[in-house]
């Protein structure tokens, strides 16, 4: 695994991303600042956003403009646990942080809304550290709070 960013990552997660991606390895693995969640991420040349949850034991795919409506690429409506990674998606893409398709898992020890609003910021951390971009917790707090209010709560 390389860039690992912490150490000691749950097992569930990893487990979860070698059985939902059998032919992957995650290129990346990171805690998010400041809270009790990960992710691990690998990237790939397709358009898609595939995720899933160890926590809630679903996935979803959904591409920039299936998000934009809050949708999958199946027309179906976005699960509640991958609105805010969905959110700060399609908010980074729209800013410069374009990515190709992304297969991602997500794990964390937060609960209700905190895990939902953790998922957020795990994300806006991946897509800062895939762009070589430096951040710490109190930058990527604000992405996230944008997200909430124009995406999540919309």
């Amino acid at each position: 695994m390389e860039n690992l960013h912490e150490t000691n990552p749950p097992l569930r997660l990893l487990a979860t991303f070698n059985n939902a991606f059998d032919q992957m390895t995650p290129g990346l693995v990171i805690k998010a600042p400041g809270r009790e969640m990960w992710v691990a991420a690998s990237v790939d040349g397709a358009k898609d956003f595939v995720i899933h949850s160890s926590d809630h034991d679903g996935h979803t795919r959904f591409d920039w403009r299936s998000a934009k409506n809050k949708k999958t690429v199946l027309k179906r409506p976005l699960p509640r646990w991958v609105r805010y990674p969905a959110g700060v998606i399609v908010h980074l893409c729209a800013n410069d942080m374009d990515l190709p398709g992304v297969h991602a898992v997500i794990a964390g020890e937060e609960a209700g809304e905190r895990y939902d609003y953790a998922t957020g910021i795990a994300f806006a951390a991946l897509w800062h550290h895939l762009h070589e971009r430096d951040y710490t917790a109190a930058q990527l707090i604000p992405i996230v709070e944008h997200v909430r209010r124009e995406y999540v709560e919309d």
